[in-house]
């Protein structure tokens, strides 16, 4: 972000804790009695979020009716009752996926508004009736789903989440999904771009990434980093919510939102890198051989490289190539190529008009070998074909 954009960035995100933590009338408790300051056990009054816990343990809503009303007001994208429009047109937004309504639920009354700048989008979803939400694997983004009243239960691969507005779910890209909705939930929803992720983190680690990333699927808003990137995110979607000029509509500021959101989440929520950003894990700094021969690949990934022609111009054995990469990069040589010739794959279709190259064309220069199995592997790490990517 530039100078100037972050120092008005962070002058309003002060102004407004400012503004909210000036004594606002707490909602009144389950019990009907007037409620304190020290009833709000999310620490979360800088919105005028106040969550308490009924029977069950469900937290109740971060915003009242009105609030909730405002997020986002001037970019709503439906209000419908039909079950098969609010299944399509939320599939547009994110991905196809299945959607109905549980036994004891009543009538659908859903709701959605939705704002995108070029890595990530703010939206706001209610569907007022219990429901089964069933996308599977999202791909090619990642969402941050915050309650703002009601619950909803969240699995994510093999772990799930009960998600109240004290505990968000993060969901990854190659982590299955599968959601049942209570019928007063409603969620802020960030969906993010995974290359958006990717590409920050690998600048962060300054290596690229062997794996994809992994959050963990249940944050903790309630206090600490959580709480802190909760701040930035409601700072961003009440800018992107607002009629009148805002920095967010400002191109080079606007990176700068999305930028500082991006690092924030990486470094507040745990996932499968957080070691390697703390520096707990294996070194960063790889040693002389692998140093020389990663720079060989990421110079000039489109070679005719092997692992033994690598540890020649290293100067070690195979194996003992093998071993380095294992320790300091976290894969071997022959992955980490992969990886690096992908990236510049989808770099080129990113770029490039279909009149002028071919996908055939782009995975033979990139050594990616045959076709379709280049397409499927490229799905499965950017969320959609090779052909998508050049056709947009």
């Amino acid at each position: 972000m530039e100078g100037g954009a972050f120092r008005r960035y962070s002058t309003l995100i002060r102004r407004r804790a400012e503004r909210w933590n000036v004594n606002q009338p707490c909602p009144a408790r389950p019990d009907g009695k007037a409620a304190r300051a020290s009833d709000d056990d999310s620490g979360l009054t800088g919105y005028r979020f106040f969550t308490m816990i009924a029977k069950g343990g469900v937290g109740a809503p971060l915003a009242d009716g009105r609030q909730k009303m405002q997020l986002l007001e001037h970019y709503e994208l439906f209000h419908s009752h039909d079950l098969d429009d609010v299944r399509d047109s939320v599939g547009r937004v994110f991905v196809p996926h299945r959607l109905d309504l549980t036994r004891k639920a009543g009538r659908l009354d859903a709701r959605m508004r939705t704002r995108r700048l070029a890595n990530v989008a703010a939206n706001y979803v209610s569907y007022g009736a219990d429901v089964l939400i069933e996308p599977g694997e999202l791909g090619s983004f990642f969402v941050v789903q915050v309650p703002l009243s009601g619950h909803s239960h969240v699995r994510c691969g093999r772990e799930e989440v009960f998600s109240t507005p004290r505990l968000v779910s993060v969901v990854s890209p190659t982590e299955s999904l599968s959601m049942r909705w209570s019928a007063d939930c409603a969620k802020l929803i960030l969906r993010i771009d995974r290359l958006a992720v990717e590409s920050q983190l690998s600048e962060m680690l300054d290596a690229p990434l062997p794996e994809p990333v992994r959050f963990q699927p249940g944050m903790d808003v309630s206090s600490g980093y959580g709480r802190s990137w909760l701040t930035m995110m409601r700072t961003f979607v009440d800018e992107l919510g607002r009629a009148d000029d805002s920095l967010v509509d400002h191109e080079l500021a606007a990176a700068g939102y999305e930028d500082v959101l991006i690092k924030g989440l990486l470094l507040a929520q745990p996932h499968n890198y957080s070691d390697l950003l703390a520096g707990t894990s294996a070194p960063m700094v790889p040693s002389r051989a692998v140093s020389i021969a990663r720079d060989l690949i990421e110079s000039h990934p489109e070679w005719d490289h092997t692992i033994t022609s690598l540890a020649r111009a290293a100067g070690v054995s195979p194996r003992a190539l093998q071993k380095g990469f294992a320790r300091h990069l976290g894969s071997g040589p022959k992955e980490y190529m992969t990886n690096v010739r992908m990236q510049r794959a989808h770099s080129e279709l990113r770029v490039k008009q279909r009149d002028t190259v071919t996908v055939r064309q782009v995975a033979a220069r990139w050594r990616l070998g045959h076709v379709g199995r280049f397409a499927g592997e490229y799905r499965k790490r950017f969320g959609e074909l090779p052909s998508e990517t050049l056709g947009r």
